[in-house]
């Protein structure tokens, strides 16, 4: 059942930050809602924008940084950083706030990182929600992505992409920093992102400054090639894979191939979604979410 009390790492008050210390790293968070605890992994800034004020009537909300949204210690290199390395910061956030049993929800590859925590570090875990996330990440992950934009992309978003990665020419991506170009290249590849193919995501990202670095590291090498299969062990706790139909980044279609692979799954596609589900059909997804944290209890 769910348990624990939150106990801040220095004290914060609910909707402030404060920051729980890693190896190499200080992860900020912050807490908002009432209810059951759901410990959300990405960044303390980026994603209280995205689930809904309603959902923080059923469920307290704790917002937690990745190290890819965090400054690292010099003496902490990239090359130190593994998937068992995210798995222990979680852990050591759990702990430190004495959360007990949670639910663990992550947006994108922030989804696969829940998991492989949950795989790792299953005792505590009711289960996890990954929203968005990847079923695999692989050359035939690739040649999914280049079909279901050919056969389903309307003419106006492709325009609209074409246009908006035209925007970015040598001269302005010379002028800005790494992280900046990091947010300028992920915007500019919005209609893959949204079912709205124009819609302007920018204000997401508002105060956000990613560690590019650590996001090479992330993206580049440990989840390049992934696999639900891959191990060490099973994941064996209970996972709701929530996924927008119009996701041409991580094409919802890879998960009627790859999903048996989670001993106990619920599946649920948004069909006017792409990849921000919980932004997009806020509604739909807090009824999907509450149901399904509900049977975690029974």
């Amino acid at each position: 059942m769910f348990g624990g009390t939150l106990t801040a790492a220095h004290g914060t008050a609910q909707g402030d930050a404060d920051f729980v210390d890693v190896e190499g790293a200080r992860l900020g968070y912050r807490v908002e809602g009432h209810g059951p605890p759901c410990l959300v992994v990405g960044s303390s800034v980026y994603y209280p924008r995205v689930f809904s004020q309603a959902l923080r009537e059923q469920l307290r909300l704790l917002f937690v940084d990745l190290r890819q949204f965090v400054p690292s210690d010099p003496s902490f290199g990239p090359d130190r950083i593994s998937i068992e390395t995210y798995a222990d910061d979680i852990e050591q956030v759990r702990q430190t706030l004495r959360l007990g049993d949670v639910v663990v929800m992550g947006h994108s590859i922030h989804g696969n990182i829940a998991l492989e925590y949950a795989r790792r570090h299953p005792e505590h875990v009711l289960g996890v929600a990954a929203v968005a996330a990847d079923a695999l990440r692989s050359a035939a992950a690739d040649e999914a992505v280049d079909r279901l934009w050919d056969a389903e992309a309307s003419p106006e978003r492709k325009e609209i992409l074409a246009h908006r990665r035209a925007e970015l020419t040598p001269e302005v991506r010379a002028a800005l920093s790494p992280a900046e170009l990091f947010v300028r290249d992920f915007e500019a590849d919005s209609p893959q992102r949204w079912y709205d193919p124009a819609y302007d995501g920018s204000w997401l990202w508002e105060g956000v400054v990613p560690n590019v670095p650590v996001m090479d590291r992330v993206y580049g090498e440990l989840f390049m090639h992934y696999d639900l299969a891959q191990g060490p062990t099973p994941i064996r706790v209970p996972v709701l894979v929530a996924h927008g139909r119009y996701d041409f980044a991580h094409p919802p279609t890879l998960w009627d191939e790859h999903r048996h692979k989670l001993p106990t799954h619920t599946y649920v596609l948004f069909d006017r979604s792409s990849h921000t589900p919980p932004l997009e059909e806020p509604e739909r997804f807090d009824t999907a979410l509450l149901d399904w944290v509900r049977g975690l209890q029974k």
